[in-house]
């Protein structure tokens, strides 16, 4: 019982710990998806190229927070015309290069944990590119792509949630505010369950696994792993951080408090990094991979996905030990999460205001009502 009410309490500390971070992402998310249509995206992104490739990247940048919303909004921006490597540089960049993932990472564990991330993202984006250049099975894609399209169609719905006019009409309209406040209530009703899964899971694991299993799956050397790991550990680190990942059930957001535990637990620091990524191999990603395009497709993409995250972790960490940044310091969960009247629990208490503002402001400013109608609406006409 003991263990459990201290597995408790270090999830609920992390969670405490970057809850300010959490908020003040995903309004910043919400804001970003009223602004930006992603019909608008679509109409830029139908040719393969560098150029459009890194386009695809800076639309997943913007819009979006959640892995299960990344899947649905990666499968439209494929439909409306796309190609299917921009789909996929979305895809990455809507999961690993998101404003409040990079928060909440420099909050738990600093700030180059939040530039590795980023890196990561980008170099997943440039393996994908150019491994897609050496092999993309055409008719595989056209396949599921007609998939996609008719799992769409049976779904009957859609998750822009942009709006018409200027910057600064939708910033001075109620309207504006309405639906950012609709976004921000879409955004933490769609990965709630996935961010409280994963302070939990992080806790418990915590206290429960012991330091020998870690051990015994991550190769540490005979220094440890501080002292600089040997490429082959590194590799093996990074192969199989994923493959962790994959049992975890968990997206992005509940990737954060798993990867501080693994970084406490003496995991090199490739392997963290390629973590990082791995909510894209994820079983119940693949399973709705699978439900959008097909099972063949979506094994082709998450193998993809896989290499390019083990080898975009190396990547990480060599870049980062080339210029002596890899971090040394490996506080232990405890040490991170501990309650103290500072300046988190005054960001909590102000952005906790904030997202009680945004909260009314969709129940009780006609968001809901809307919702309720556009629900009713598409009822309606599917019948």
């Amino acid at each position: 019982m003991d263990q459990m009410l201290q597995a408790i309490a270090t999830g609920a500390g992390m969670l405490w710990k970057a809850l300010w971070a959490l908020i003040f992402g995903y309004i910043i998310s919400a804001g970003i998806q009223v602004l930006v249509t992603r019909e608008q995206m679509a109409r830029i992104l139908g040719e393969r190229g560098p150029k459009e490739a890194g386009i695809a990247g800076f639309f997943g940048f913007i819009s979006s927070s959640c892995s299960f919303a990344a899947l649905a909004a990666s499968r439209s921006v494929l439909v409306k015309g796309a190609h299917p490597m921009n789909s996929m540089a979305f895809l990455i960049a809507s999961t690993n290069l998101v404003i409040e993932l990079g928060i909440v990472l420099w909050v738990l564990l600093g700030w180059k944990f939040t530039l590795a991330n980023f890196l990561l993202g980008m170099l997943m984006i440039v393996y994908a590119y150019i491994l897609t250049q050496l092999w993309f099975p055409s008719g595989l894609v056209d396949q599921a792509k007609e998939h996609a399209e008719k799992a769409q169609q049976s779904e009957g719905m859609g998750m822009d949630h942009g709006m018409r006019g200027s910057f600064r009409d939708k910033l001075v309209s109620r309207k504006g505010w309405q639906q950012i406040a609709r976004a921000f209530f879409m955004e933490w009703k769609m990965v709630w369950k996935e961010i409280l899964f994963g302070f939990i899971i992080a806790g418990f694991i915590s206290v429960f696994v012991p330091q020998s299993f870690w051990n015994a799956i991550f190769l540490i050397g005979d220094g440890g792993a501080q002292d600089g790991p040997g490429f082959f550990i590194v590799l093996e680190n990074a192969l199989v951080a994923p493959v962790v990942a994959f049992f975890t059930f968990i997206g992005s957001m509940g990737n954060v408090p798993l990867t501080a535990m693994l970084w406490s637990r003496d995991a090199s620091f490739g392997g963290v990094v390629a973590f990082l990524g791995a909510d894209l191999v994820a079983a119940t990603v693949i399973w709705v991979h699978a439900k959008y395009y097909g099972w063949r497709y979506a094994l082709y993409l998450s193998g993809l996905l896989y290499v390019c995250m083990v080898a975009a972790g190396v990547t990480v960490h060599y870049l980062f030990a080339l210029f002596g940044m890899i971090p040394t310091e490996r506080p232990s969960l405890q040490e991170m999460v501990r309650f103290a009247i500072d300046y988190t629990f005054f960001l909590n208490l102000a952005f906790l205001a904030a997202a009680a503002a945004l909260l009314w402001l969709h129940f009780h400013g006609g968001g809901e009502s809307r919702e309720r109608r556009n629900r009713q609406e598409h009822e309606a006409s599917r019948a």
